[in-house]
């Protein structure tokens, strides 16, 4: 907040803010900051706004900069808008890329097992979580995550360890 004050101009603290506002379950709040973010750097990969937009943003992002080190980022982020909008065999496409980039990012595995249970693919679903590294307890969810969102990923996981 202390970097808008001093620059309202600044994309990168509007989109920094975008996730202070996400943490505090502000999502209209998120969105708006999103928006400024985008408006101040088009080319910019970190603002966005509700799922379409913010797929386009990601996608376009991709484009500008093919070579990108945070493109894994991007993929991941993708393939969660897609899940968390219930569009599974998207996702795991998307996700599948992950897994071989960076086999180790926070959510790859709950979500890829989750998408792939709901797609009814149960066996692979297992092996995912079984190559999950150790969820660190402190942190048991995502505080940006809506409440909806968490009951998705857990639906999917409830479905893949086989405790409906």
């Amino acid at each position: 907040m202390i970097a808008v004050s001093l620059d309202d101009k600044d994309a990168m603290g509007h989109a920094v803010l975008v996730h202070m506002r996400m943490w505090g379950s502000e999502w209209e709040a998120a969105i708006a900051e999103a928006r400024k973010a985008v408006a101040l750097n088009p080319n910019g990969s970190f603002g966005g706004g509700y799922r379409e937009e913010a797929l386009d943003r990601l996608r376009q992002a991709m484009r500008l900069s093919p070579q990108d080190p945070l493109t894994s980022l991007w993929i991941l982020w993708i393939g969660l808008i897609q899940f968390y909008a219930r569009q599974f065999t998207a996702a795991v496409e998307n996700l599948r890329q992950v897994g071989r980039l960076r086999p180790y990012f926070n959510n790859y595995h709950s979500v890829m097992a989750a998408a792939l249970a709901f797609l009814g693919n149960l066996d692979e679903a297992r092996e995912v979580l079984l190559r999950a590294p150790p969820q660190d307890p402190r942190y048991p969810q995502a505080p940006w995550m809506r409440p909806e969102d968490i009951a998705l990923r857990m639906e999917g996981i409830r479905l893949a360890v086989g405790n409906s």
